[in-house]
């Protein structure tokens, strides 16, 4: 658990000089994550991301007075420097809030762990790849169902309701910019300047979730089931849909975790465009996949975790595709890893994975990581 510590009010003063007035001081956290991420098969680490990579992020909360606050997050990756989240939280009840500003989209339950500290597997599931996937430029698979964390512009309302003593219900639903592009989305453009929205359609969506709450010490402990929903238009002339849902389930035995989502898309296609490999049938392409996880601690300074992970991409590859994609494109990936905590708030994340395509024939991957929060 990430500790959250205080700012004395003179840096909250420099920070926010408008607001350091209102408030006692500002409450900050963050993390720094640095993984090598390796591919001994040359040939398919001459086309994949390799080497060095950092993950850092910085949040930073002001209470502005009981019911308004202000928070703001920076993000460095493989994108590079992005502001992942700076809003206002209207919360005058618990079973209603506003969020306004540019915000962190709450889809899947990954969305809920995308910081390195969160998850015990040194990449993320493939169908929220952010950017470290084999085979994932624009040419080829372009990355993941929706990359997470999925930031942009807009609000978001929001509450929880209590359902007896052990059931919680979230939900949210929220209207934003929409995601951007002109044949596919180009998930560059969305973490680039400007911010706005490209077309005249805003898009939307929802999350609910239910957490069951169980007795301490039973055996079968707490569980959550969610959904996700999405839809918009992408390109600037509002014409090419895109519509993307996911389902997701969290289960605790013991000390044993899994947890378990599957998230799907459906994206149109420019009819007109020049270049296909194939001739067109649909107008559209769907891409979906799964993945399924268990962890485990093997003492106070030791735990393991595997996933298995699959997404399929189904429909014409676009112009200037790589020629070994196909119309029926398929990713498997085995990953098994360990995560040492040598001392309190540092972690070591070592992982090896089997990659099996159906374009790019098989490989195997290695993750190496230190990481901390604060």
């Amino acid at each position: 658990m990430t500790e959250h510590r205080r700012i004395p009010l003179l840096v909250a003063a420099l920070l926010a000089p408008a607001a350091a007035g209102a408030v006692e001081g500002v409450i900050y956290s963050g993390s720094a994550y640095v993984d090598y991420y390796g591919i001994p098969d040359r040939s398919v680490g001459a086309r994949s991301p390799q080497g060095v990579a950092p993950m850092a992020s910085m949040r930073i909360g002001i209470d502005v007075n009981d019911d308004l606050s202000f928070t703001t997050k920076a993000c460095i990756s493989c994108h590079g420097i992005d502001a992942e989240q700076i809003a206002l939280d209207y919360q005058p009840k618990s079973w209603f809030n506003v969020q306004f500003g540019r915000i962190s989209v709450p889809f899947g339950e990954f969305s809920n762990r995308v910081d390195p500290g969160s998850y015990k597997t040194a990449s993320p599931p493939l169908i929220y790849d952010m950017g470290r996937m084999a085979f994932g430029s624009r040419s080829a698979m372009n990355l993941g169902v929706l990359p997470l964390p999925y930031v942009d512009t807009g609000a978001l309302v929001y509450g929880v309701r209590w359902l007896g003593e052990k059931i919680q219900v979230w939900y949210g639903v929220y209207g934003v910019a929409g995601l951007r592009g002109s044949n596919d989305i180009d998930w560059m453009a969305m973490r680039s300047v400007p911010y706005n929205d490209n077309n005249r359609v805003p898009a939307g969506g929802g999350r609910l979730a239910l957490s069951y709450s169980a007795n301490p010490g039973s055996f079968i402990g707490d569980a959550n089931l969610g959904g996700s929903y999405t839809a918009g238009r992408y390109d600037k002339d509002a014409l090419r849909a895109y519509e993307i849902w996911s389902v997701d389930a969290t289960l605790r035995f013991g000390k044993l975790i899994l947890r378990g989502e599957y998230a799907s898309r459906k994206t149109d296609l420019d009819t007109a465009a020049t270049g296909y490999p194939y001739q067109l049938v649909d107008s559209w392409f769907q891409k979906s996949g799964y993945y399924g996880e268990a962890e485990v601690p093997l003492g106070g300074y030791l735990s393991a975790v595997y996933r298995y992970d699959e997404l399929k991409r189904s429909g014409t590859p676009l112009p200037g595709s790589v020629a070994e994609l196909s119309s029926k494109s398929e990713f498997v990936r085995h990953t098994g890893g360990i995560v040492i905590t040598p001392a309190a708030a540092l972690y070591v994340k070592l992982s090896w994975e089997l990659w099996q395509t159906t374009d790019f024939g098989d490989f195997h991957a290695y993750h190496a990581g230190l990481g901390g929060a604060f």
